[in-house]
């Protein structure tokens, strides 16, 4: 995700290395971007962003291989309350 402004104002003060850019945000998918921006990247920039797919690439593979075995199952008819009832108290 990254944070998209449509037509953005930049203000600088330079000597406190200080630099704002204000306008109107919107959160989009960098693969939502891509098309149009690629002119508007630099040689350094290209390779980044090939890094960023091959990572986007291996998480979607680990998330189609990935279980949710940490987190477990529901049981039928019990709460967080019966449970506590349930446990002496020290």
């Amino acid at each position: 995700m990254v944070i998209h402004f449509v037509n953005p104002k930049v203000q600088a003060s330079i000597t406190a290395n200080t630099w704002v850019v204000s306008g109107s945000p919107q959160t989009k998918n960098l693969q939502d971007l891509l098309p149009g921006i690629i002119n508007q990247l630099g040689p350094d920039n290209l390779i980044n962003l090939k890094k960023i797919a091959q990572q986007f690439q291996k998480q979607e593979s680990h998330t189609v291989e990935e279980d949710d075995d940490d987190v477990p199952d529901l049981v039928e008819g019990e709460t967080f309350e019966e449970a506590a009832k349930d446990e002496p108290s020290s």
